[in-house]
C-alpha cells in the first residue's frame, strides 16, 4: 500500500499546491479590492474584526474538511453548535456550573453527537446526507427542548472572557482557531489516522483491504466534526453573552462553503486545512467589506453563492477537461466479473473494518 501511495502522490501533490496558490491569490485580490474601495477595510481594527467573524466558519469548516475528505458530509454541524451552546449556557446560568466544566461538557456533548452520526452512517449504512439531515432536525429539536425554545441570557462573565477576550491585543478566539488549525493539520498530514482518512476518501474498499479500520476512522471523523461544531457554538455564546436555540443554524452552508472554497473535494480524497482557513477568511472579508460599502445584507448570500460556484469551477478547470465531474463515477467491478464470494467480502467491509 505504501509503495502504491508513494507512486500516486507526486502528481496530486503538485496539483494541490497549484490550487492552494490560486486560493491565496484570490484572497489577496479580495482584500486589495475592498481596501481600495474603502480605506477603513485594511485598518488593524477592521482586519481583527474580519478574523473574529471568520472564526466560527473556520472551526466548523475544519471539522467538515475531515468529513468531506472521507467522501461524506455533515449537515448537522449548525444544529450541534446550537444544541451545545444552549446546553452549556443553561448549565452555567440555571445550574450554577462553572465556566470551564460547562465548556468541557459542551465539547464532550459535541463529540458524542458527531459520533452518533458516524455510527448511523457506518453501522446502519445510511448515506451521510440522509443520516445527518435527520440528526440536523433531532439536534435542533433538542436545542428547543432544553429551554422550551427560550434564549438563555446573563451568561457568566468568566465564560465570556474565556473565549471572547484578548491576548496581547489578539482576540483569543483567533488564537484558538490557529491552535486548532495547527493540530488539525498535524493530525491530517503527519499521523497514520490522517493517512487513513485520505485513503478512505480515495477508495473505501481499497482502504479496508489495506488494513484500515474504516468504521472506527469514520466514527472518529464525525466525532471530530461534532467536537469542533460544539466549540464554534460555545464561541458564539461567548460573543453575544447569550445562547439562542438557532444560533448555529446560519453557519452550516457558510462553513461548507469555506471548506469547498479552500479546495475540499465533495467527491472525497482531497482537502486542506490551510485552504479552509483561507476560505473562511474570504467569506469573512466579503461580509465585512459589503457592510463597509453599505451593501444590503441580503446580497451577501448572492455573493457567497457566486464565490462558491467560481471556486469550484476554477478547481475543476485546473484538472483539465473538467474530469472532476466524472469523479463520482469511480470504476466499479462489472457484476458479471465478480464472484459471489467477492460480493460477500465487499458487503462485509463495514463491520469487518471496525474490528
Amino acid at each position: 500500500m505504501s509503495s502504491d501511495t508513494a507512486v500516486a502522490r507526486p502528481p496530486r501533490h503538485r496539483q494541490i499546491n497549484m490550487q492552494a496558490l490560486g486560493i491565496f491569490i484570490a484572497a489577496a485580490v479580495i482584500f486589495m479590492v475592498f481596501g481600495l474601495l474603502n480605506s477603513n477595510f485594511l485598518s488593524l481594527n477592521n482586519l481583527r474584526d474580519v478574523a473574529v467573524s471568520a472564526s466560527v466558519n473556520a472551526l466548523i469548516g475544519i471539522g467538515l474538511t475531515f468529513v468531506i475528505i472521507t467522501g461524506g458530509i455533515d449537515l448537522s454541524v449548525g444544529s450541534i453548535a446550537s444544541f451545545v451552546g444552549i446546553v452549556s449556557a443553561n448549565m452555567m446560568v440555571n445550574s450554577g456550573v462553572g465556566a470551564v466544566p460547562a465548556l468541557l461538557a459542551g465539547l464532550v456533548l459535541g463529540f458524542a453527537a458527531g459520533a452518533v452520526n458516524g455510527l448511523a452512517i457506518t453501522l446502519l449504512r445510511l448515506p451521510p446526507f440522509i443520516a445527518t439531515l435527520g440528526t440536523l432536525s433531532v439536534y435542533q429539536g433538542l436545542a428547543y427542548v432544553v429551554t422550551n425554545g427560550q434564549p438563555v441570557y446573563n451568561v457568566p462573565q468568566s465564560f465570556v472572557l474565556l473565549l471572547n477576550s484578548y491576548i496581547a491585543g489578539v482576540p483569543i478566539v483567533v488564537v484558538v482557531v490557529a491552535v486548532v488549525a495547527l493540530l488539525a493539520w498535524l493530525l491530517l498530514r503527519r499521523t497514520v489516522f490522517g493517512q487513513n482518512v485520505i485513503a478512505i476518501g480515495g477508495s473505501e474498499e481499497t482502504a479496508w483491504l489495506s488494513g484500515v479500520r474504516v468504521i472506527r476512522v469514520k466514527i472518529l471523523v464525525y466525532g471530530l466534526s461534532g467536537l469542533l461544531a460544539a466549540l464554534a457554538g460555545l464561541v458564539i455564546v461567548a460573543r453575544i453573552s447569550a445562547a439562542q436555540s438557532e444560533a448555529g443554524a446560519p453557519y452550516l452552508l457558510t462553513a461548507i462553503a469555506a471548506a469547498v472554497i479552500g479546495g475540499a473535494n465533495l467527491m472525497g480524497g482531497e482537502g486542506r486545512i490551510a485552504g479552509t482557513l483561507v476560505g473562511a477568511l474570504i467569506l469573512g472579508a466579503l461580509t465585512n467589506g459589503l457592510v463597509l460599502l453599505n451593501v444590503p445584507s441580503f446580497y451577501e448570500q448572492i455573493v457567497t453563492g457566486l464565490v462558491v460556484v467560481i471556486a469550484v469551477a476554477i478547481d475543476q478547470g485546473s484538472k483539465s477537461g473538467w474530469p472532476a465531474l466524472r469523479r463520482g463515477h469511480r470504476p466499479r467491478p462489472e457484476p458479471a466479473a465478480v464472484s459471489t464470494a467477492s460480493d460477500t467480502d465487499t458487503a462485509a467491509i463495514g463491520p469487518r473494518a471496525g474490528g
